[in-house]
């Protein structure tokens, strides 16, 4: 049997008597593991390089509500948590958890100035970007306001999107803008974005911004956006800056409206996937839902939206949610989960400046502020 590593994990948490599920759980040769029982979640971390299709168990213990436990993971079974597993365990009710090993990151190589030290582990290190994370390039088009310089190219120009095209073309109006006078990092050239929540004739909307494409207006009930763009590498977080200014949610749909009279909230999250190679096996997809380009198109009018919690697709996800006034930029960094091993095929960063303007729902008047977007490695 291979040698032992790190600590057996038992669960910190104070789990409920009639919860099924994990007490304790160890893999041979892990570097750590943590249990979540709120969550219900067990995350291994293996060495670099390990194979997570083959690994053995070298601990595992049930709390005294599971039933029928000799018919779940034993000491000794071989696991395959290269991706996500779930295990469904009873107690007074059904409990689905969900398992998965990762390979901790390789150390890095000794660096010329110092060839007896890895490098500062905590340093940002560099990695591949996304074109206009600066958030400096804007392009007036018509009416419309697009996230890219005016001699871009069709790639670049495919990077970012707005439903400016929308709205601009319908009613002349952009709910976002490029902002030059208020910026975290000022410099010739500099700008922000400036997202805006208004109210468009007979329908609420949120000012957005996303990485896919504004595939077009579903009459006056919605829209058609695609989400991803390519992308095969697996930063550690979404860094950027954002100053944001809510107001109380008035216009709301008829199944939000016990939210009026609250307070806005924005947010900003990122998705790796991989929705090409995922196309077709999972029932949770709705039809068309995944393009030949291995986007996802978000249909609001539609109800068709990514399951965050449950699609197999997704690799890494962090997302970031706000909802205090603030008068300046404040810095953020929105730490990415990772959920397996696989490399991503497309990366979705979306922000709004109302977390439920997908539902005609949030304040008019509610202002997010953005700058200087970067992925860190």
């Amino acid at each position: 049997a291979a040698a032992l590593f790190g600590c057996k994990i038992e669960n910190d948490m104070m789990v409920p008597k009639d919860v099924a599920g994990f007490e304790a759980f160890e893999i041979e040769g892990q570097q750590s593991a943590s249990i979540n029982t709120a969550k219900l979640t067990v995350s291994v971390t293996m060495p670099a390089g390990t194979d997570l299709t083959a690994l053995r168990v070298a601990n595992v213990r049930y709390t005294a509500a599971t039933k029928a436990q000799n018919t779940l993971i034993t000491k000794g079974q071989m696991l395959d948590l290269s991706d996500t597993t779930k295990i469904r365990m009873y107690a007074f009710r059904e409990f689905e958890w969900k398992m998965i090993a990762v390979n901790a990151k390789a150390p890095d190589p000794v660096t010329p100035d110092n060839p007896d030290q890895p490098s500062d582990p905590d340093k940002p290190k560099d990695g591949p970007q996304l074109y206009n994370m600066s958030l400096d390039n804007w392009t007036l088009v018509g009416k419309g306001w697009f996230p890219y310089a005016a001699d871009a190219d069709d790639t670049d120009k495919n990077i970012w999107a707005t439903s400016n095209k929308g709205t601009s073309d319908l009613l002349g109006k952009n709910t976002t803008e490029p902002e030059e006078n208020f910026l975290a990092v000022s410099g010739t050239g500099k700008k922000a974005v400036k997202l805006s929540s208004q109210w468009m004739l007979i329908k609420f909307a949120a000012g957005n911004l996303f990485t896919g494409e504004f595939c077009g207006l579903k009459g006056t009930k919605g829209a058609d956006l695609a989400w991803g763009v390519p992308f095969t590498s697996r930063p550690k977080s979404l860094h950027g800056y954002y100053c944001y200014q809510p107001v109380k949610i008035d216009k709301t749909d008829e199944n939000h409206e016990d939210m009026k009279g609250q307070l806005d909230k924005g947010h900003i999250f990122v998705i790796l996937a991989d929705w090409d190679k995922k196309k077709g096996t999972w029932d949770g997809y709705p039809a068309n839902a995944i393009d030949d380009k291995g986007r996802f198109h978000v249909i609001n009018s539609e109800n068709q939206f990514v399951d965050v919690d449950n699609d197999p697709a997704i690799i890494g996800y962090g997302r970031f949610e706000f909802n205090t006034w603030t008068d300046s930029y404040q810095e953020f960094d929105a730490k990415i989960d990772y959920r397996s091993d696989r490399t991503p095929s497309v990366i979705a960063i979306v922000t709004a400046s109302s977390l439920y303007g997908d539902y005609f729902t949030g304040g008019v008047g509610t202002l997010l502020y953005l700058d200087e977007l970067s992925l860190r490695y």
